[in-house]
């Protein structure tokens, strides 16, 4: 699909502009950040220094036409892998979009984003991303096509079609509303050609309560002797922002099919969520988080996570300091441990990184 894309980018190069037509606009920043990990027992420590540097694009070359292009570059340098040295080139955002009245078309990779809580998004079958992937907040997107149709300000209709790295095909219709100060949606669809899935979400609030909810029941259409034919996954949630800017944050998860650890070990919560199927290592899973700006430049926030079903935690801190404008200093500290699990045993992982970040 994107070989495809990109012929018809080029292709829309020749359209005739419009008097509507605007210049293009070119974003992004530039970081670095260094990173140890430790994991107990064995005490081995692990760095590594990680340059990052992230474009977007964006054209509006013609009335209703628009190009859309972005791309990750980061050069690692350490021994957290197997290879000392990486350079990883991806373009995770490459689409052509079409806008005219209440219609919206775009084809390529892009982000489709369906979640509406915070941590796990049940609803979210196109881009499933991990919470500790702090380091790409765009997450991670999709070849898909995607038409939508507003009825209203509030409300529209929308059906995408996509294919996953195994060239399976995932499609899917939702339809969002709101009603008296909350969003809904429900959806359903093909979840790569393994699933029948339906669900729903809502967000909204009560007196500045933030409360959201997703859904999504999965049927296998050829479940493996290995494998539950049915599969529930839902998350409920609320923050709240105090007036000193405190913000509290909590959630819920219950997933009735775990993925089994491999040799991996705590190292396989890092990865979760591995689909919207699975999108935690154990059936419940508890999350809490504070947030609070220190300074006018500094803020702090601290997070907790407990994995229930296999007796597991993890605790996270950051610190984000802003230099000037458009320059940032982050450290960020993730703590993984299982404390007498029947899974794990006695194990924990510190990782902890320091990250410089430019914007532009």
């Amino acid at each position: 699909m994107t070989r495809l894309l990109l012929c018809l980018c080029l292709a829309g190069l020749s359209f005739p502009l419009s008097a509507q037509k605007g210049r293009p606009t070119l974003s992004g920043y530039v970081s670095d950040m260094a990173s140890v990990v430790a994991q107990y027992p064995g005490g081995e420590w692990r760095g590594e220094n990680l340059l990052h540097n992230r474009l977007n694009a964006g054209w509006q070359f013609a009335e209703h036409w628009r190009i859309d292009a972005g791309m990750r570059n980061r050069y690692i340098a350490g021994n957290l892998g197997e290879k000392k040295q990486e350079l990883h080139v991806t373009f995770d955002r490459l689409f052509l979009a079409f806008e005219k009245e209440k219609w919206n078309l775009q084809l390529g990779r892009q982000r489709i984003n369906w979640g509406q809580t915070l941590v796990w998004n049940p609803n979210d079958i196109f881009n499933t991303y991990s919470f500790f992937d702090f380091d790409d907040p765009e997450r991670p997107g999709s070849d898909a096509l995607r038409t939508t149709y507003y009825h209203s300000p509030t409300a529209s209709t929308e059906l995408a079609l996509s294919l996953n790295d195994a060239h399976r095909t995932t499609a899917a219709l939702l339809h969002h509303w709101n009603r008296n100060r909350f969003d809904y949606q429900v959806m359903g669809g093909l979840y790569a050609e393994s699933d029948v899935v339906v669900g729903g979400a809502w967000s909204g609030d009560f007196g500045g309560l933030n409360f959201r909810g997703e859904v999504s029941f999965f049927q296998s259409l050829n479940p493996q002797p290995d494998e539950t034919e049915q599969t529930l996954a839902a998350s409920v949630g609320i923050d709240y922002i105090f007036s000193n800017s405190l913000a509290l944050q909590t959630e819920v998860l219950y997933n009735n099919v775990g993925k089994n650890f491999s040799s991996a070990g705590l190292m396989g919560l890092y990865a979760a969520p591995m689909s919207a199927k699975h999108l935690s290592v154990c059936d419940w899973n508890l999350f809490g988080q504070a947030s609070y700006p220190l300074t006018p430049r500094l803020n702090a926030s601290l997070s907790a996570l407990y994995f229930a079903g296999i007796q597991s935690y993890y605790a996270g801190l950051s610190l984000d300091y802003s230099i000037v404008e458009n320059l940032d200093l982050s450290f960020i500290a993730q703590y993984f441990a299982a404390t007498e699990s029947p899974a794990l045993g006695n194990m924990q992982i510190l990782l902890a990184f320091a990250r410089l970040k430019y914007s532009f």
